[in-house]
């Protein structure tokens, strides 16, 4: 859904860029073919162009608003923590897909709307002509009245006046270059980039001057016939009243009609003129500079990194056998929902771009690279394929299938908490899709979420975290509660003052059923979080004398 959210805004910026390019340097100029072209062409470009995917050897230096909708998640924002003094991370989830769910049920609509009028248009159009008696000339259908129409054109079908068609008249020429240049396509084209793109007023001027280049070529064509400029100008005029047309006809129309003369009256264009299409090179470079992303494949050794930091386990099956209670300790791992003493282990590492590596935990080769489209359907293989070998050697005996998520410090908590709730529903659908095969108490105890956390660590060129524990950390608050009853708060804190808060509030509430709460920014990287959860930590094991803290994290 997000996905297709960015796809939809990136195309229409690139169609907003052609209707100001268009209007700058083409639209006064008497090329009409060109201009036609230049907007059909460029329509079906900004259509494809944010499926080009370019990888730069390092970050741009500005980053474009794409890249930070395309790292952009679910929001980071409150934060409460169990009564043992960990802190647990959750988000207000309901509010983020309410809002996304509503504007997409509004984004739909309009979408639905404008496909019913289009369709219901479309087969007006059809049974009409296709009731009417017509006779087939030069190629084309005539449908000929003999009472006063004004005439339109769709496909082969020409619609019009038998006086004028006898009387071969300019009218009946102009209809026959609309059809001769095949313009409904064009008006095909635009109709269907409008059912997605209905609410970008500058997609109708789009179809608005397409649809004048149509009248001004067709208006071409005729004069090329010999036919005299003054009486067609009178013609056009007289014209200029009549009936409501069909939308996605092509009709001789008084739309822009003093446009339309100023166009025939004015000295055409130099050849030159062509050359400011090649402007729309270096624009479109810049568009899919836009677009572009840092090269993936510094995740690679990011990762590599990050493995000198690890205890290699035991490999079992292509998998990693962890006992959880000896690691608990050694790698300061934050664990949720680990039941069992030993697991098989499936990793997940966020580098500090919010890139992600998933596969086994050994060897890096099985590694692949994911996004948040790609995401789930790995992890469903991955979870697959495990619990089916699993299940063939060890059957009664299996562990929990689990996750370890390793990031980098500069990784944002919000990239993390998405990536999780794509596992989540991962692991959801393959238990219920296992469960119709093999015995449903081994799928839920083997493919239960269960993910833990090694502490993060700077990978990257660039630490991050609190270098400075005197220096406020705007945009974080901190809540203490006694009883469900907040005894102090925090903001903008910084970690000194934080440390001396904690033993202040302990020594006033001493209660067990003490607890916190904590609210992050949703940009929050995970280096700056866990200093504060580490602060906490200390805090609880001076004050309430906790001397093997739990080591259940919940985010």
């Amino acid at each position: 859904m997000v996905a297709f959210l960015i796809y939809l805004l990136k195309s229409s910026f690139c169609l907003t860029l052609l209707y100001g390019f268009y209007k700058l340097l083409c639209a006064s100029t008497t090329r009409f073919s060109l201009n036609r072209w230049v907007l059909v062409g460029g329509m079906l470009t900004c259509l494809l162009l944010p499926f080009v995917s370019l990888e730069l050897e390092h970050e741009p230096l500005v980053r474009s608003p794409f890249i930070l909708m395309e790292e952009w998640k679910q929001p980071v924002d409150v934060i409460s923590a169990s009564a043992s003094g960990m802190v647990e991370i959750t988000q207000k989830e309901a509010d983020y897909w309410g809002w996304l769910v509503l504007s997409m049920v509004v984004y739909l609509s309009g979408c639905a709307f404008i496909l019913l009028q289009w369709v219901v248009g479309y087969i007006r159009l059809f049974r009409w002509i296709s009731r009417q008696e017509y006779k087939e000339c030069n190629g084309f259908r005539w449908v000929l009245y003999d009472i006063p129409v004004r005439p339109f054109s769709w496909g082969t079908y020409i619609v019009m006046n038998s006086q004028e068609y006898e009387k071969y008249s300019p009218v009946r020429l102009h209809e026959e270059m609309h059809c001769r240049y095949g313009h409904c396509y064009d008006n095909l084209l635009i109709q269907f980039i409008l059912i997605f793109h209905w609410w970008n007023p500058l997609v109708w001027k789009l179809r608005y001057e397409l649809n004048g280049v149509h009248e001004y070529q067709a208006d071409e064509g005729v004069l090329n016939q010999d036919i005299d400029i003054k009486t067609y100008q009178l013609l056009l005029v007289r014209k200029a009243v009549g009936s409501r047309l069909y939308s996605m006809a092509c009709g001789f129309t008084h739309s822009s009609l003093k446009k339309r003369i100023s166009m025939m009256s004015k000295k055409r264009n130099s050849k030159w003129v062509r050359l400011r299409v090649l402007l729309a090179v270096p624009l479109a470079a810049g568009v899919v500079y836009a677009f572009a992303r840092p090269e993936v494949k510094e995740t690679v050794a990011d990762y590599g990194a990050a493995l000198q930091t690890k205890k290699q386990g035991k490999e079992k099956s292509g998998l990693m056998v962890r006992n959880t209670s000896q690691q608990r300790n050694v790698d300061n791992l934050m664990l949720d929902h680990i039941s069992s003493e030993k697991a098989y282990v499936l990793e997940l590492y966020c580098n500090q771009r919010n890139q992600f590596l998933f596969g086994p935990e050994k060897p890096i080769s099985k590694k692949k690279f994911v996004d948040y489209e790609t995401m789930m359907d790995e992890t469903k293989k991955q979870l697959k394929d495990s619990f089916v070998k699993l299940y063939s050697e060890q059957k009664e005996e299996m562990f929990p299938i689990v996750v370890r998520i390793v990031a980098d410090r500069n990784a944002k908590m919000g990239a993390i908490t998405a990536a999780k709730q794509k596992l989540v529903e991962a692991y959801d659908e393959v238990r219920r899709e296992l469960s119709k095969t093999y015995p449903q108490k081994l799928v839920n105890e083997c493919l239960t979420p269960r993910f833990y956390y090694a502490s993060p660590k700077a990978y990257a060129d660039v630490p991050a975290g609190v270098a400075d524990k005197s220096v406020p950390l705007p945009g974080y608050e901190v809540r203490f509660l006694k009883d469900n009853v907040i005894v102090g708060e925090l903001e903008d804190f910084s970690l000194d003052e934080l440390s001396s808060k904690i033993k202040q509030w302990c020594k006033e509430n001493k209660a067990e059923n003490f607890s916190v709460s904590l609210k992050v920014p949703s940009d929050a990287s995970e280096g700056v979080v866990y200093d504060i959860k580490q602060a906490l930590r200390e805090g609880y094991m001076l004050c309430l004398l906790y001397t093997s803290p739990s080591p259940r994290d919940t985010r």
